[in-house]
C-alpha cells in the first residue's frame, strides 16, 4: 500500500533573523549627528536612524562626498528594511548611480533580513551568497548559515539547506541549536531518513518549545518504519491532546493505516471512516482502503459505494477496485452486478494477477448466471487460451463443455470435447448425450442429414442406455422422414425389446414404415399392436390406418367397420367410408355418405372429391340427371383442374349414354380443343371413340385424335423410350432416365406423353443437380394445363427458393395454392406463408399461418414455424393479450431460434408494462440458455439497457448500450437502436 505523509506544513520557524549584529561601520566620528545616525543604526532603532542620515543628506552643506553617498545609501537601505513605499525603487536608482559603491557589502545582511522576513527567498538567497563570510564575527556567521540553510530550504534545495543547516549545528549556541535540530528533523523527514530525522528530534522531544510541534511527525515516521504499534500509541495519545481538526484526520489515517497494515480492520475501520468523514475529494487510494476493510467487516453494501465512487478512472487502482467491487456484489448476492464489475476489472492490464482472478471470476459467473454481453462459453475459451497451464485448467476445461452443453448450444460442446487432449467416462458420457441432443435439434428443424451424424456419433458410445436408444429410434425417424423405410424399420426392430421413453409409440412408428413400404400386412400386425395401448392423441389416426390397409387389400368389411367405430367421423372418415361401400357395390349407401360429409364439413379438402363420386354413383344408377348436376356443380365450383376435366369428360359420356350423340360429340370436341396435348386429350378421344365407331367414321376418329394429339400409331420405338425411361426414373436412377426422355421428347414432341416425359425429365434434372436445364424443361410443363402442372410448379418454387429468388418462387406457389393434392396446397401455403412474413405482410402469412396451424397433418416444425409467424402478426398489429399468449406457448421450444425469440417477446412485454427488474431477469434466462442465438441477445440487450433507464441505474444502461455497440456489428439495426438508447441517457 502506498502510504502517506500527514500533510504537515513546513513550519520552519525564521529564529534570530533580529539579532544579527552589524560590524561597526564608521571608524571615525566626523560630527555628532553623522555619528547618531550610525549608532542608530548599529542599534537597530531605524526610523531614528533614518531620520538623521536623511537630515545629514539633505541639510548638511559641508558633508564630505563619501559621507553624502553613504548618507544617501542607508537613508534608502533604511527604508527598504522598514517596508516604506518606494523604497525599493530609491535603492534601485541608487545601485544605478553608484554602481561600484563600497557600502553594498554592507547592507548585505539587512537586505537579506528584510527579503527573508518578506518572504522573498529567491531575492534573500541571491543577497545572502553575496556576503563575504571571512568578515563576520563567529555568532554572525553562525547567523548567516542559519539564514542561507533557511533560504535554500524554502527555494527547493534541500540538500543544500541540510549541509548549511548541519554546519549552523555545529557551531550554534544552545540557544539556537533547538531551532536547527527542528528544522534539519523536518528536512530529514521530508527526504524520508528517519533516522537522522529522530536523531534531531529526539533531542528537542523534551522542550516545551518543541514537544508539540515534533510529535506528529513521530507518528508519521513510526508508520514509515513499519512499526506499526508505536505509531498506533503514538497516534492515540496525540488525538488526546489540543491539536486542530485537520491534524486529527491525519492522524486517524495513521492509526487507520497502521491497523489495515495489521489486517485489525475492526480497528482500522473507525480511524479510516473518521478521516474520511472530513475529506471532501477523498483520494482513490483512500477510497479504496475505506472500501476493502468494509467488505473484510462484511460491510459489503459500505463497500460498494465505495467503489463505485472508483469507477470514473483508469488505473491499477481502478482495475483492483472493480474486482473487489464484484467480490463485494458477490458477497450481497447481486450477481448481475457483478459479473459487470469482473468483467471491466479482466478487461485492464495494469496488474496481470489481478486481471486473471476477475477473468476466472468472470467465467465462473457467465456459467452461473448467464452474460447478456458475451457468450459464457467464449469467456471460458478465452481464460482457458490466456491461463493454459493454470492450476484450474481442468476444471475449466471441463467448465467450458458444459457452458456448451448448458446454454444449448451443442455443436460447441462437441467442439469442445473434440479440442480436449484427452477424454474421460465424464466426457465420453456428455459426448453421447449432446450428440444425441444435437441430433433431436438438428431433427426438429428438419435437417435430417445432420441429425444422422449426430445420431450415428451417440451411438458410437454406450454409457448411457437409454441415450442409445433413444439415439437408435430417433436415427431411425430420420431414415423414415427420408424415405428410407427398410433403413427404418431395421433399427426400429432392434428396439422392441429395451425400454426407452419413446417405446410406447414404437409399434406405432413399424406400422407406418410397412405401411409406407406397401407391406400391409406386417403394417396392420403393429397397428393392432400400437392400439393394444395406445397414446389417446394417436389412437384415431392409428384406428384409420390399419382401415386404410384393410381398404386397401380390398378387406373392405373391415375397414367399413373401423371407420363405423369412429364416432366424431371426420372428412376423411366419411369419404374413405363411402368410397369403401361404393367398391362393395352399395351406391346409394356410397352417395348418402358422401352427402353427409358435404352436409357436415362444407370447407373440407374433400368436399369437391365428394361431390364428383356423386356424380359416378349417380351415373352407375343410370340416374343421369343428378350424376350432370353434381358434375356441373364440379365444374363450376371446383379449382381442381382434374376434377373439372375429369367431370367434364365423363358429363359427356353420360350425353351418350342418353344417347343424345351430337351433344356428346360437340361438348368432346371443345375438351379436345381445350385439353390437346395433354392426358386428357386421350380419356376424350376414348370417350368419342362409341361416337365414330356408332358412326363408321374410322377416318374422322384419327383425325380428331391426330388434331387433339393423341397418335393412334404411336410407334413401338417411341413407348420402348418412355416406359424405358420411366422405369429408370421410378428407380431413381435419374442419370440414366434424362438420355432416355431426351430420345423420346426429340422425336415425339407433341406426342401423348408429352407433359409426364417433360416433367420427368425436369425431375431428372434437378436430381442431378441441373438446375438450369431443370428450370428450362419444368416451366414449359407448368405454363399450360395438365397432369404435371401443379409438380411442376411446385418443384419450380423449391428451385427459385433454394436460389432466393422469392419473386418467380411466389408466382408459382400462388400457382398451387388451390391444388387437388393435399401436399402440394400444404406446402404452397408455408412457403408462401414464410415469403408473405418476410415482406413484413403479415396479414396475409397470417391467413396463411391459422390454415397451416389448422392442417394437423402438419409436421410440427412446420406448425411451429406457423405459430411463430401468427405469434409476430399478432405483436405487430398491436394484440398484445393475443400476442403474449402465442410467444408463452413457444418457450419450451426445442428450436433455440424459437425458445429465443419466444422470451426475447416475454422481456418485451414485461418491459412495456414496466416489470423492469422481471424482464432483466427474463434477458438473462434467454442469455444463459439460448446463446448461440446472437440476434435475440442483442435485441434482448437493447431492452435491458432500457430496464437500466427505468430501474434508475444510468451507470448499467450506458454501460450495456456500450456493449451492444462494440460486440454487435453485424446487426447494425440493432447498434443503432442502442445509440439512441444512450441518447436519452445522456438528456
Amino acid at each position: 500500500m502506498k502510504s502517506k505523509k500527514i500533510l504537515l506544513a513546513a513550519a520552519v520557524i525564521y529564529f534570530g533573523i533580529s539579532d544579527a549584529q552589524q560590524s561597526q561601520y564608521f571608524t571615525q566620528k566626523e560630527n555628532y549627528r553623522f555619528s547618531l545616525a550610525e549608532n542608530l543604526y548599529q542599534t537597530k532603532i531605524y526610523n531614528a536612524s533614518q531620520y538623521e542620515y536623511a537630515r545629514q543628506y539633505f541639510y548638511n552643506q559641508n558633508l564630505s562626498r563619501s559621507k553624502k553617498e553613504a548618507a544617501q545609501f542607508f537613508d534608502n537601505v533604511i527604508g527598504v528594511i522598514l517596508q516604506k513605499n518606494h523604497a525599493e525603487e530609491g535603492l534601485t536608482a541608487f545601485m544605478k548611480e553608484y554602481p561600484n559603491s563600497a557600502y553594498f557589502a554592507q547592507a548585505n545582511l539587512p537586505l537579506a533580513d528584510y527579503y527573508l522576513a518578506k518572504k522573498d527567498f529567491d531575492k534573500a538567497l541571491e543577497t545572502l551568497k553575496k556576503v563575504n563570510q571571512y568578515q563576520l564575527s563567529k555568532e554572525e556567521n553562525t547567523q548567516y548559515i542559519l539564514k542561507l540553510g533557511y533560504a535554500k530550504f524554502m527555494t527547493g534545495d534541500s540538500k543544500g539547506a541540510t549541509d548549511a543547516l548541519e554546519e549552523a549545528y555545529k557551531t550554534a549556541d544552545q540557544s539556537q541549536k533547538g531551532d536547527i535540530a527542528y528544522m534539519l528533523g523536518h528536512l530529514y523527514y521530508s527526504n524520508r531518513q528517519n533516522d537522522k530525522a529522530f536523531q534531531y528530534f529526539d533531542s528537542i522531544k523534551d522542550q516545551d518549545k518543541f514537544s508539540k510541534l515534533v510529535r506528529p511527525y513521530y507518528v508519521q515516521m513510526y508508520y514509515n518504519d513499519k512499526n506499526y504499534d508505536q505509531a498506533i500509541t503514538e497516534g492515540n495519545a496525540l488525538l488526546n491532546e489540543n491539536i486542530s481538526d485537520s491534524y486529527k484526520a491525519e492522524v486517524h489515517k495513521i492509526i487507520g493505516e497502521s491497523y489495515f497494515m495489521k489486517n485489525d480492520y475492526n480497528s482500522a475501520y473507525p480511524h479510516l471512516k473518521n478521516y474520511l468523514s472530513v475529506q471532501q475529494n477523498p483520494s482513490e487510494n483512500d477510497l479504496y482502503e475505506m472500501g476493502f476493510v468494509a467488505a473484510q467487516l462484511k460491510k459489503y453494501d459500505e463497500a460498494v459505494s465505495y467503489y463505485n465512487q472508483l469507477l470514473n478512472s483508469n488505473s491499477a487502482l481502478a482495475q483492483n477496485a472493480y474486482y473487489q467491487l464484484g467480490n463485494a456484489y458477490l458477497a450481497v448476492d447481486k450477481k448481475q452486478e457483478a459479473l459487470s464489475a469482473f468483467r471491466s476489472s479482466y478487461q485492464m492490464d495494469y496488474d496481470a494477477k489481478v486481471k486473471k482472478l476477475a477473468h476466472e471470476q468472470y467465467a465462473k459467473l457467465s456459467y452461473d448466471i448467464g452474460n447478456p454481453f458475451e457468450s459464457p462459453s467464449a469467456v471460458i475459451q478465452s481464460y482457458i487460451n490466456e491461463n493454459q497451464n493454470g492450476a484450474n485448467a481442468t476444471e475449466m476445461r471441463s467448465l467450458l463443455v458444459k457452458s456448451y452443453l448448458y446454454s444449448g448450444n451443442y455443436k460447441e460442446t462437441l467442439n469442445a470435447i473434440d479440442r480436449l487432449q484427452s477424454s474421460t467416462p465424464e466426457i465420453n458420457k456428455v459426448d453421447q448425450e449432446v450428440s444425441y441432443l444435437l441430433g433431436t435439434e438438428e431433427f426438429n428443424k428438419g435437417n435430417y442429414d445432420e441429425a444422422e451424424k449426430y445420431f450415428l456419433r451417440s451411438l458410437g458410445f454406450n454409457i448411457n442406455k437409454e441415450f442409445n436408444s433413444r439415439a437408435l429410434y430417433w436415427l431411425a425417424q430420420v431414415y423414415y422422414q427420408k424415405g428410407n423405410y427398410p433403413s427404418a424399420i431395421v433399427r426400429y426392430e432392434k428396439l422392441l425389446n429395451e425400454n426407452f421413453p419413446e417405446k410406447q409409440q414404437l409399434p406405432y412408428d413399424l406400422g407406418y414404415a410397412y405401411f409406407k413400404s406397401k407391406k400391409f400386412d406386417q403394417a396392420a400386425t403393429y397397428f393392432k399392436q400400437y392400439l393394444t395401448n395406445p397414446k389417446p392423441e394417436f389412437k384415431n389416426d392409428a384406428e384409420l390406418r390399419l382401415a386404410d390397409i384393410h381398404y386397401a387389400n380390398n378387406d373392405l368389411n373391415e375397414a367399413i367397420a373401423i371407420y363405423d367405430k369412429n364416432e366424431d367421423a371426420t372428412d376423411y372418415t366419411l369419404y374413405q367410408k363411402a368410397m369403401a361401400l361404393g367398391f362393395k357395390g352399395d351406391t346409394q349407401a356410397k352417395i348418402n355418405n358422401l352427402k353427409n360429409l358435404l352436409s357436415k364439413y362444407p370447407d373440407s379438402e374433400y368436399y369437391d372429391d365428394a361431390q364428383y363420386e356423386i356424380g359416378t354413383a349417380y351415373a352407375a344408377q343410370d340416374d343421369f340427371a343428378n350424376s350432370n348436376d353434381y358434375f356441373g356443380k364440379v365444374i363450376k365450383g371446383s379449382s381442381d383442374k382434374d376434377l373439372i376435366a375429369n367431370a367434364s369428360i365423363y358429363r359427356a359420356q353420360n350425353y351418350i349414354d342418353q344417347n343424345q350423340n351430337d351433344k356428346a360429340l360437340s361438348e368432346l370436341k371443345s375438351l379436345g380443343d381445350r385439353y390437346k396435348n395433354t392426358a386428357y386429350a386421350q380419356k376424350i378421344v376414348q370417350a368419342a371413340k362409341p361416337i365414330f365407331t356408332k358412326n363408321g367414321d374410322v377416318s374422322g376418329y384419327e383425325t380428331f385424335a391426330q388434331n387433339i394429339g393423341v397418335n393412334v400409331d404411336t410407334a413401338e420405338i417411341d413407348e420402348i423410350n418412355l416406359s424405358t425411361g420411366k422405369q429408370y426414373f421410378s428407380k431413381k436412377d435419374y442419370k440414366n432416365a434424362i438420355s432416355y426422355y431426351e430420345k423420346y421428347l426429340t422425336q415425339n414432341p407433341t406426342g401423348e406423353g408429352l407433359y409426364q416425359a417433360k416433367y420427368e425429365l425436369g425431375e431428372s434434372y434437378y436430381q442431378t443437380n441441373n438446375s438450369t436445364k431443370a428450370l428450362l424443361v419444368l416451366q414449359e410443363v407448368a405454363g399450360i394445363q395438365n397432369d404435371y402442372q401443379d409438380d411442376a410448379q411446385t418443384r419450380l418454387a423449391q428451385i427459385f427458393i433454394a436460389q432466393g429468388n422469392t419473386a418467380e418462387a411466389k408466382k408459382y406457389l400462388e400457382g398451387i395454392k388451390n391444388s387437388s393434392n393435399i401436399s402440394i396446397k400444404n406446402y404452397a401455403n408455408v412457403e408462401l406463408m414464410k415469403l408473405y412474413a418476410e415482406e413484413n405482410n403479415f396479414s396475409e402469412a397470417e391467413k396463411l399461418a391459422n390454415a397451416v396451424i389448422a392442417n394437423s397433418k402438419n409436421s410440427a416444425a412446420v406448425i411451429e414455424t406457423a405459430k411463430v409467424i401468427k405469434a409476430r402478426s399478432l405483436m405487430n398489429s398491436g394484440k398484445d393479450k393475443d400476442a403474449q399468449s402465442a410467444y408463452t406457448s413457444l418457450e419450451k421450444s426445442s428450436n433455440t431460434s424459437v425458445a429465443a425469440e419466444a422470451l426475447y417477446a416475454k422481456a418485451y412485454y414485461q418491459n412495456k408494462g414496466k416489470a423492469f427488474k422481471s424482464s432483466n431477469e427474463t434477458i438473462f434466462k434467454l442469455a444463459n440458455n439460448y446463446a448461440s442465438e446472437e440476434f435475440w441477445g442483442a435485441k434482448a440487450l437493447v431492452l435491458m439497457a432500457k430496464n437500466y433507464i427505468g430501474l434508475k441505474d444510468n451507470y448499467q444502461a450506458s454501460y450495456t448500450c456500450d456493449q451492444i455497440i462494440a460486440n454487435y456489428k453485424d446487426f447494425p439495426e440493432i447498434v443503432a437502436e442502442a445509440k439512441e438508447v444512450k441518447k436519452q441517457i445522456k438528456k
